[in-house]
């Protein structure tokens, strides 16, 4: 056999293949755990983007202006959570239904693979009066937690103060 051959000996072949199997393999989950991550990332900004606009369009409307679940985007159902998706209107009356297509600001799509569901204040409506505050539907002040989670671990909390202010903390999922 010659010596100044170029090839590879199947050995050494064999060896670098389960080299980089061992690199996969280890590589594999921490990259299952980054695209989670950017999930719950995108999510949260998604939503709190919504509710910045919520307030600043009330403040500016002065009017009230309420978001709700909506899975087909033209009404609010109470029957789903956040992550079905959500519906951004304006209600002077306070209803539990937008009032028109025309009182329709935003749309909000469904988030896949992401649970996005509030405490019981924040659970299926949120709204904001002329000065910007939240307040439930009744006219009560409104203070409570959205969580963003993509399964077990941790995840991001939106915590609406009563001013209306949203701010983002760390939720634990489970």
């Amino acid at each position: 056999m010659r010596k100044d051959a170029l090839g590879l000996t199947l050995v050494e072949l064999m060896v670098t293949l389960v080299a980089f199997a061992v690199l996969i393999g280890i590589a594999a989950p921490a990259f299952g755990n980054l695209v989670e991550q950017n999930r719950v990332t995108s999510a949260t900004n998604s939503f709190l983007a919504t509710l910045h606009l919520a307030r600043s369009e009330a403040i500016r409307r002065g009017s009230p202006v309420t978001l709700c679940t909506s899975q087909d985007g033209a009404t609010c159902s109470a029957a789903i959570d956040w992550d079905g998706g959500w519906l951004l209107y304006q209600n002077a009356a306070l209803a539990t239904q937008p009032p028109g297509p025309d009182a329709i600001v935003r749309v909000g799509q469904e988030a896949p693979r992401v649970e996005i569901a509030g405490n019981t204040p924040t659970r299926h409506y949120i709204s904001f009066d002329a000065l910007g505050q939240s307040q439930q539907l009744s006219g009560a002040w409104l203070m409570g937690t959205v969580s963003v989670c993509a399964g077990e671990g941790s995840g991001r909390a939106i915590v609406l103060s009563n001013t209306g202010r949203p701010r983002v903390g760390e939720a634990t999922c489970g």
